[in-house]
């Protein structure tokens, strides 16, 4: 086998990746520490995870080694006959049951798990015919779908899907209303209006009359009855494509945020029931991308001229509204701890794609415009394929936004610097933990953070 140096120096191909992951695995930190700037050179498209590695990383062992994988491809939409290709050097892989959903015009929407054991994907709608299937696809045992919703029971499509950081639930809005299914079994466990405020029931009402919260038995298309609906609000209520919902977990996955961009309501609810448990009054125009803290302590939206708010839950008090320089804000993501937000959109001189990052300690303060460079797409500020398509995610290397344009898709980090770009329209999830980011066109793959890094200068091996 050549030696490490070596193999680095030749030109990249699968045969010499390959020798490159036997080497890696056999560093110890300060080894890896050294050589990932000279593997970090390489193209991340061009640094596939290596199937042993991917099983570790599924089962939960993650190594230090998996940093600097770049991209691991995990299946396509469209199917033919039932076979999946695994890469454009393999011949045919084994039989998936991804096809028994309909993906003929692609997803709206995606999630996943931080072990990326499988995928949750929303299926763009046919026009006048059905909505789009949702259904959860493992990654490892590719012949495994699980339903969660079938297009042939609505007529909308979900464009923003959220997965709870321990994995157990999925969370997505069609038609005005808001679902949460268990993800290992498909189940719904509540569903309720987008648009409706804490209830005024009793706990013993709560455990006897189910009827807001769960379809009954018997309902052949999953739904409940109009009477959930709050009086006053049915007419404001309309379907998911022309009102698009935002979702957001708290890091301990208790707590779960909603925001839609057109009508206008903020809404948090318990994870696990559904019980609301803050309305945020439609006069003080709340509205679009929501993020919550790690305990669900503090929720994050925004307002008219690009302005972010910062609530306390339990009592819905403002605790702080800062002015930014985004004329639209697309996404939100706060810090761990709560003293800073990054958020994302786009600005009135230039609508490129831009981000700033907020201060909340001591007092609020307003970062730089952040533009990513190296990537001229423009967007328009009023696409709602912007703002549906735009996400952000804080994770232990910083914050980083990925944005969906009508001329491509682009990763960038707080620091203005593009990670990775692409001239297609990606439907992207970053898993909970924001160690990977999994994108959805034709093909399904899921893009190391770690392994996008800019690398810094070359360091030599001993």
């Amino acid at each position: 086998m050549s030696s490490l140096d070596e193999l680095l120096k030749a030109r990249p191909t699968k045969q010499v990746w390959h020798e490159v992951c036997l080497h890696l695995a056999q560093l110890d930190e300060e080894g890896l520490a050294a050589v990932a700037p000279r593997v970090l050179a390489w193209p991340a498209q061009q640094r596939p995870m290596p199937d042993d590695w991917w099983a570790q990383w599924t089962a939960g062992e993650v190594r230090p080694y998996h940093s600097l994988a770049g991209v691991r491809h995990l299946g396509h939409l469209g199917v033919a006959e039932g076979e999946r290709v695994v890469d454009e050097d393999a011949e045919v892989a084994e039989e998936t049951g991804l096809d028994e959903a309909y993906f003929y015009h692609g997803a709206t929407a995606v999630a996943v798990p931080s072990d990326l054991s499988w995928v949750a994907l929303g299926a763009a709608a046919e026009w006048h015919h059905n909505g789009g299937d949702i259904v959860r696809w493992d990654t490892v045992e590719t012949d495994r779908l699980i339903w969660f919703l079938h297009g042939a029971n609505y007529h909308d499509e979900p464009h923003d899907m959220q997965v709870s950081p321990d994995g157990r639930t999925v969370v997505t809005s069609v038609e005005g209303r808001l679902h949460a299914w268990s993800a290992a079994t498909g189940e719904q466990l509540w569903a309720l209006p987008v648009t409706s405020g804490p209830s005024d029931r009793d706990d013993e009402d709560e455990e006897g009359d189910e009827d807001d919260f769960e379809d009954e038995e018997g309902d052949e298309d999953g739904y409940e009855d109009e009477d959930g609906f709050e009086d006053g609000f049915e007419d404001e209520v309309s379907l998911g494509m022309d009102d698009p919902v935002r979702i957001g977990f708290s890091g301990d996955g208790c707590r779960v945020a909603t925001g839609t961009c057109v009508s206008g309501r903020v809404a948090v609810m318990e994870a696990d029931t559904g019980r609301v448990v803050l309305t945020v009054p439609a006069e003080e125009k709340a509205f679009g991308p929501v993020a919550l803290d790690t305990s669900g302590r503090l929720l994050v939206h925004t307002s008219p001229e690009g302005r972010v708010v910062v609530r306390e839950v339990d009592s819905g008090a403002v605790l702080a509204t800062a002015p930014t320089r985004l004329s639209q804000v697309h996404a939100l993501a706060l810090s761990p701890e709560g003293t800073a937000v990054f958020a994302v959109g786009a600005v009135a001189d230039n609508t490129a794609p831009a981000a700033q990052l907020l201060s909340l300690d001591p007092a609020p303060t307003v970062g730089e415009l952040i533009r990513p460079t190296e990537f001229p797409v423009k967007i328009g500020r009023h696409s709602v394929l912007a703002g549906s398509g735009t996400r952000a995610v804080w994770t232990d290397r910083g914050p980083y936004a990925f944005v969906r344009t009508g001329n491509g898709s682009v990763l960038f980090d707080s620091t203005a610097r593009t990670l990775w770009a692409d001239p297609n329209q990606q439907t992207v999830s970053f898993t909970p933990d924001g160690q990977a980011m999994v994108t959805v066109n034709e093909a399904i793959e899921a893009w190391f953070l770690a392994g996008l890094a800019v690398p810094e200068l070359p360091a030599a091996i001993d």
